[in-house]
């Protein structure tokens, strides 16, 4: 959306084109009933290129999008923490994330996970209690016991402090800052949260 909009000096709006995504997106994902990953973005894009005045190939953003999401790259330090992580405790993903999409991308990556929550098959996304809840069963662990981490306040945060979970923000240098609310703490890779979770074994 970036590349379209900056190619297009005539685009002018009161938001900027990330709040305008970001409200849009998020909109979408509250919608009742549910819409599945990708008809998020197929409407998210539409209001998007509306508000814009921008004539573009709705499907072939969404399959530019989606392509970029399967492509995508974990940051550096992750599969080695993970690793280091999985030895003592059990590691799940809860994604608002297409299925396949992140199932490709994990692949691509070469990371596996206890297990893998997404919004596909609860029916529901992120900050609904519901997925936070499946994870807490899978994982056979009390609420309590389960630290959530993720980079959204308004998913991640709220959604894991609905279900009892305690949480983490991350906020990965250079990305937007987000509110941090209730959360434990604010990290910044993921080795901080696994020093997060040994300085709290230390100290029970």
């Amino acid at each position: 959306m970036r590349k379209i909009v900056g190619a297009r000096e005539e685009t002018r709006n009161v938001q900027s084109p990330e709040d305008l995504w970001r409200d849009t997106f998020r909109r979408y994902i509250r919608a009742n009933p549910f819409l599945s990953f990708r008809e998020v973005h197929r409407k998210t894009i539409q209001d998007f290129f509306k508000a814009l005045g921008i004539s573009e190939d709705v499907d072939g953003s969404i399959d530019a999008a989606f392509d970029e999401y399967r492509s995508s790259s974990a940051y550096p330090e992750v599969s080695a923490v993970l690793r280091d992580v999985e030895q003592e405790v059990p590691v799940a993903v809860v994604s608002n994330m297409d299925t396949t999409a992140l199932l490709g991308a994990l692949q691509r990556n070469g990371l596996t996970f206890t297990f893998i929550i997404t919004s596909d098959e609860e029916q529901r996304y992120k900050p609904d209690p519901s997925l936070f809840q499946r994870a807490v069963r899978y994982l056979g662990l009390p609420a309590a016991n389960v630290l959530h981490v993720g980079s959204s306040y308004a998913e991640d945060i709220v959604g894991a402090s609905l279900t009892g979970m305690p949480a983490l923000l991350m906020q990965r240098p250079g990305a937007p800052e987000e509110p941090r609310g209730e959360a434990q703490g604010t990290v910044h890779d993921l080795q901080q949260v696994n020093d997060f979770i040994r300085n709290s074994w230390k100290e029970s």
